[in-house]
């Protein structure tokens, strides 16, 4: 029997075909359906041909049915004419954050713990209706009666809260997008035409034309990181992780920003803990370099003239902290984990700034990739930012974390 079932609920989704799954979560039902109706055909002709039955032919297509069922991504629920819960499928018990085992055998308002899907059911359209669970989940869910071999209806629900989430990020992400190309869009033109119309003055021609270079690099750095970012979220680049000591980094990321930090009148401290017998780190050396600097720039974008910014490294017990401490105004505990989306500045809490606000996002997916972490630390006064790298192994029978 289990074979013609399997057979028929095949040949149900081969009639439907791929192009009706869109339309809705009922072609689900019609397939237990036919699944249902085919079985209890069989069951008919076995016992019109005097072979040996089960007593509960139900409860058999049932539990045949819920191997067919535990293969669909979508949550299932079929359920009997006193609602309840017959097979609740793997797939629904994710979504539910419930065991399969404790939604079957009792009632449905029991089982989902949701009084709409209740609703969903009893009304039966066959109609999706998106429902949110509570605690931030949307759902679809849709209801189609069957009335065969002791099933009532069968209840299909499929999670959308992740493709609400990527619709709402990509909204922002346009939105952002706009709003912070807008600026130097604006700026650029309100430049160019007053060059067209003529400036008489030599030099305020060479500010004019200064300051449309500004722009027009400005808009260059926004689409460059957006491109690199997206490049950093689809893993295209190449990570070419080899040892690397942490003293090189350190050195280096100083002496990359010097220049800047002589610009703002801001002095470098580093402070290396003693690091172990390598003092080496597993990392990419120019990813690794990008990020430290990328911290140091926005310490000293944030450090008042005669200030100090302070690079410091310690050993952990599989990895390396590096951190940046500025004197700056510091970063608000509420914006402390926001820094590192796309286009969020802390200005409001830091005092004003210059940056895309691409650079720590793009710093947390090297991180990512890099395999460690990188945050804020909860140290004061000024902003800390810290992030970790692994250790190289002492020997063979020593593994980073």
């Amino acid at each position: 029997m289990m074979r013609m079932l399997a057979f028929l609920v095949l040949a149900a989704m081969t009639a439907i075909g791929v192009a009706a799954l869109p339309d809705g979560l009922d072609w689900i039902a019609a397939v237990v359906g036919v699944g249902l109706a085919g079985a209890l055909i069989a069951t008919q002709r076995e016992t019109a041909a005097g072979l040996p039955t089960a007593a509960a032919p139900a409860v058999d297509v049932v539990q045949e049915l819920r191997a067919i069922l535990a293969l669909l991504p979508e949550g299932i629920l079929v359920v009997d004419a006193n609602e309840i819960v017959l097979v609740a499928n793997p797939a629904v018990a994710r979504i539910l954050r419930r065991p399969p085992e404790a939604m079957e055998g009792v009632t449905l308002i029991r089982a989902t713990r949701d009084a709409a899907l209740v609703q969903v059911l009893r009304e039966a359209t066959g109609e999706p209706r998106d429902l949110s669970l509570g605690d931030d989940r949307l759902v679809r869910a849709a209801a189609t009666r069957v009335g065969m071999a002791g099933v009532h209806a069968v209840l299909t629900v499929q999670d959308l809260t992740a493709l609400r989430n990527a619709e709402r990020a990509r909204s922002e992400l346009v939105a952002n997008v706009s709003h912070e190309l807008r600026t130097p869009i604006a700026a650029a033109r309100a430049l160019a035409e007053t060059l067209e119309t003529g400036v008489d003055e030599a030099d305020q021609r060479q500010r004019f034309h200064e300051q449309l270079t500004r722009e027009i690099e400005r808009l260059g750095e926004i689409v460059e990181r957006l491109l690199r970012l997206s490049r950093l979220e689809s893993r295209a680049e190449e990570f070419d992780l080899q040892p690397v000591a942490v003293s090189e980094l350190l050195r280096v990321a100083v002496m990359r920003m010097q220049p800047v930090a002589d610009v703002a009148q801001v002095t470098f401290a580093v402070e290396e803990e003693p690091l172990g017998a390598t003092g080496e780190v597993v990392t990419d050396r120019e990813r690794a370099l990008e990020v430290l600097t990328n911290l140091v720039d926005n310490a000293l974008r944030y450090s008042p003239a005669g200030g100090a910014v302070t690079l410091r490294a310690e050993a952990m017990d599989h990895a390396v902290r590096l951190s940046v401490r500025d004197q700056g105004p510091g970063i608000l505990p509420a914006d402390r984990q926001r820094v590192f989306e796309r286009f969020y500045t802390a200005d409001r809490a830091r005092g004003g700034g210059t940056g895309t606000g691409l650079g720590l996002a793009i710093a947390r997916h090297i991180m990512s990739r890099l395999g460690g972490e990188i945050w804020v630390a909860d140290e004061t006064p000024g902003a800390t930012l810290c992030f970790t790298l692994p250790r190289v192994p002492l020997n063979a029978l020593e593994t980073p974390a």
